[in-house]
């Protein structure tokens, strides 16, 4: 499937374990098409943060890609993850991306960048360029927030669109609201279509009034339906149904999105079981299961966010 030009909600999926730890591939295609039949999902997302791919080694993210496109069909796009610390590696994960059957690659950057890529910009060039080289996949770019030292600057974010023409999104996740509407004008300016994606969890609804073609979003595993009215009402002019939706997402933001940031995802897979849409929550070592006091704040989210009967 081409996702060029193509927004809407793209979830970020989770991979289920079995008790054994292994990966759970029945619980996998039921949590992968109960995302796919969202009205609004155009894209699934696998072996990302939320996918707990540095958990998973290089066989297991080949299957869960595998999976993802057996249930996507030919109706919803499949984006893999290259969650790589060095170039070759990620290469090899692109190589296998391609094999297994994915339509576009979601390239991190390397962890390393944060101790201070930024001031060899032509680092994050080499990689991306030979990431882009070794298959004919298209790139859906992470922006990271500048925070973490792994987003890149506006100047270099610009010349890797210009010079990577496989670059035909970004996941757009600066966290600061100026720097977001810097990138987004420079996307805009590049002369030709690239899919901005905001991920800003903790404004979403306000990253969507300046702008933005589709969400890519870990919350987006539990409350894709809440995206996408809240997408769909911001595309139409809609603020007050655009606020309406937001105000379900909010304690779900709140409870996912807070210290310690290793659990957010562990979080959205107890909701996840919660709801009955996931048989056994636990993440892989060694993150730990969520304590029983967390779980039920998790459940008073899900209950204020209109998921989950009291």
């Amino acid at each position: 499937m081409d996702l060029t030009g193509i927004g809407g909600i793209w979830p970020a999926s989770l991979t289920p374990f079995a008790p054994d730890g292994s990966i759970d591939a029945a619980a996998l295609a039921a949590h992968l098409a109960q995302l796919a039949r969202v009205p609004g999902v155009r894209a699934l997302v696998v072996n990302g943060h939320a996918g707990e791919a540095t958990a998973l080694d290089a066989g297991e993210r080949a299957a869960v890609i595998r999976v993802a496109r057996q249930v996507a069909g030919d109706r919803v796009g499949v984006v893999a993850g290259i969650v790589a610390d060095d170039t070759r590696g990620a290469c090899a994960l692109a190589r296998d991306a391609a094999a297994a059957g994915a339509d576009a690659l979601l390239l991190f950057p390397p962890a390393l960048f944060a101790q201070g890529a930024e001031a060899r910009p032509e680092m994050a060039l080499a990689f991306v360029k030979a990431v882009a080289a070794a298959t004919p996949l298209p790139i859906v770019l992470f922006q990271l927030s500048r925070a973490s030292g792994l987003g890149y600057a506006t100047e270099l974010l610009a010349r890797l669109v210009a010079e990577v023409p496989q670059i035909i999104a970004v996941k757009e996740g600066s966290d600061i609201p100026a720097i977001y509407e810097d990138n987004l004008r420079a996307l805009r300016r590049c002369g030709r279509p690239v899919t901005v994606l905001t991920t800003n969890n903790g404004w979403l609804f306000a990253s969507l009034s300046y702008g933005a073609d589709g969400i890519l979003s870990g919350i987006g595993s539990v409350a894709s339906d809440i995206l996408a009215a809240m997408f769909a009402a911001s595309q139409a002019g809609d603020i007050a149904g655009a606020r309406a939706a937001n105000d379900r997402l909010l304690p779900l933001a709140r409870v996912f999105y807070r210290r310690p940031g290793l659990d957010m995802h562990n979080r959205m897979k107890t909701a996840l079981h919660l709801l009955g849409r996931l048989p056994h929550p636990d993440p892989r070592p060694p993150l730990l299961p969520i304590t029983a006091a967390e779980r039920a704040e998790i459940r008073a989210a899900l209950v204020a966010a209109d998921l989950l009967t009291a």
